[in-house]
């Protein structure tokens, strides 16, 4: 009896098996795996998508219907970048954010927000404004993760439904609408795509866009270099890092040209800043000693060297041959524990480690859990200067930090601990030559050998 095309995930997830009662249950044991396709797999988790971004527009209902003000954009716990930032830039008259009074939001995350504002049919700064921007968002953000699961799918074609990770995570509900920081995640899915099919070039020129959303991408960039030199891929390497580059100044260079140095007002604004909220950097302060910028400053720059160090070794040096996705899920961790500033909507940046890995849901529900209650406490944090009878203090808000950066901890571990075989490996295998030198397999990914699932 020939193999499955995929596993299906109600057979081996305990928590997957409980939470399909929903809708009938797990699959039977004679039930035809796959009968459908691939196809079936990514309509279905588009669905989950969209179900999670609908509930995603629910959580930020006050906000659809009121409009996006202080200070009960805070206690509602429905903000969103992108409707106050319309109202409080350009934006609002359809120009470009970075003029004027400016704004600090990454260059790829300003045009983006622009393009939103130059379609929208209502300019201004009204309520009806505000939810058209934020309505088009949401469409488009729908679209990203439809996206980014076709690109997983096609990284992942033996395991798609890993890509619930990532299509039907709870996190979808609180951060997606926060930000434009899915246009990075898709971007990311993508470069990972074209890394696997020896498109070294086009990864480099998605990550680098993908940058100029937020630094994150770097990581994965760096875990792709790491491995790629270990396999003896040294070409493909510098050809990824050097279309990096060239991907993001070929955005930047034109842009701060014909719209000035008002696009560095991300990159000073970071510069300068003290610690930011949901980073370790602000622990300190919120217990009452002052941090100098400078010394986060330093400490940021110093876990993104301490970050490459530690994954060149995990990568060149231990045993067992990690991949890509492990030693990304290593370095992400170590800029993490040393950022000056990790926003709510950073928790996003782990979703293609979690898909791409596999790992079981209940470690993914333990993080989202972890992730969810930072985000009501950091609005509610905020929201203790303008009431401290209903705010959140800062030692308790000290403590939810931690809770999530022990949760960060704790997935992303777990990312690592998540065996090779229960995936497919997010870049070729090498094989020796008889002449001693490293070749790269040319064979295709729907032509590997099945693996087994992790019991």
């Amino acid at each position: 009896m020939p193999r499955p095309p995929y596993v299906a995930p109600s057979r081996v997830d305990p928590v997957v098996a409980t939470a399909s009662r929903v809708i009938g249950g797990p699959l039977g044991r004679h039930a035809r795996t796959g009968a459908r396709g691939l196809r079936a797999v990514a309509a279905g988790l588009m669905a989950l998508a969209g179900v999670m971004l609908a509930l995603g527009v629910f959580q930020k209902g006050h906000c659809v219907v009121k409009g996006w003000a202080n200070p009960d954009q805070f206690w509602r716990a429905c903000y969103s970048d992108l409707p106050v930032l319309h109202v409080t830039t350009g934006l609002a008259d359809r120009q470009l954010p970075y003029a004027g009074t400016g704004s600090d939001q990454p260059l790829l995350s300003g045009l983006v927000m622009w393009l939103l504002a130059r379609i929208t049919p209502q300019a201004g700064t009204g309520v009806g404004a505000q939810q058209w921007i934020f309505a088009l968002w949401a469409a488009l953000a729908l679209l990203l993760v439809a996206t980014a699961v076709l690109a997983g799918i096609a990284l992942l074609p033996h395991d798609p439904w890993h890509l619930a990770h990532l299509a039907a995570s709870p996190v979808l509900v609180v951060l997606a609408l926060i930000s434009t920081d899915l246009v990075g995640v898709a971007l990311v899915m993508w470069a990972w795509w074209a890394w696997t099919r020896e498109r070294p070039a086009l990864a480099g020129v998605l990550v680098g866009l993908a940058f100029l959303v937020r630094p994150f991408p770097l990581v994965f960039l760096l875990a792709m270099v790491l491995v790629a030199l270990r396999d003896g891929r040294t070409r493909a390497a510098a050809t990824a890092v050097v279309a990096a580059m060239l991907g993001a100044l070929a955005l930047y260079v034109p842009a701060l040209l014909f719209i000035g140095d008002g696009v560095l007002a991300a990159p000073r604004g970071w510069w300068a800043a003290g610690p930011g909220y949901g980073a370790p950097a602000l622990l300190p302060q919120l217990f009452g000693l002052t941090v100098p910028a400078p010394v986060t400053t330093g400490i940021a720059l110093a876990g993104w060297v301490l970050a490459l160090a530690i994954g060149a070794w995990f990568a060149l040096r231990s045993f067992g041959r990690p991949d890509t996705v492990q030693v990304a899920a290593v370095m992400l961790l170590v800029v993490a524990l040393t950022a000056k500033s990790l926003s709510v909507q950073s928790g996003l940046w782990l979703l293609p480690l979690l898909a791409l890995s596999g790992l079981r849901w209940r470690d993914h529900l333990i993080w989202a859990g972890a992730e969810i209650i930072h985000f009501e406490a950091t609005w509610l944090h905020i929201g203790f200067g303008s009431d401290a009878g209903k705010g959140l203090p800062p030692e308790t808000y000290g403590l939810a930090i931690l809770l999530r950066l022990s949760a960060w901890a704790w997935v992303l571990g777990m990312v690592w601990l998540t065996p090779s075989r229960g995936r497919r490996p997010p870049e070729p295998a090498p094989r020796h030559t008889a002449g001693g030198g490293a070749e790269i397999s040319q064979q295709a990914p729907n032509q590997q050998t099945l693996t087994q699932p992790t019991p």
